[in-house]
């Protein structure tokens, strides 16, 4: 992996906390310690807005975005499907 810069580094921090307080909400409702505590079947512990903000530091993260219907990633672009 990349040394990540400043900036990435409390990106990625900010990830690691909205995270930690959703499997704290998880874990606050009842859920199973030894289990994960993903949203699969809508199961969420993450608000609109934090789910929103992790989805956007994760793109940031990665390096892949979209421009003028090509998706860009690590040097490489393809052209996205016009129903995407």
């Amino acid at each position: 992996m990349k040394q990540l810069t400043g900036l990435q580094q409390q990106q990625y921090q900010r990830m690691i906390e909205l995270s930690t307080l959703a499997r704290q909400r998880y874990l606050e409702a009842g859920g199973e310690p030894r289990r994960a505590s993903g949203s699969l079947h809508g199961n969420s512990y993450m608000t609109a807005e934090e789910k929103q903000e992790f989805l956007a530091l994760g793109r940031q993260l990665s390096g892949i975005y979209v421009k003028d219907g090509y998706a860009h990633c690590q040097g490489r672009s393809w052209k996205l499907p016009e129903n995407s």
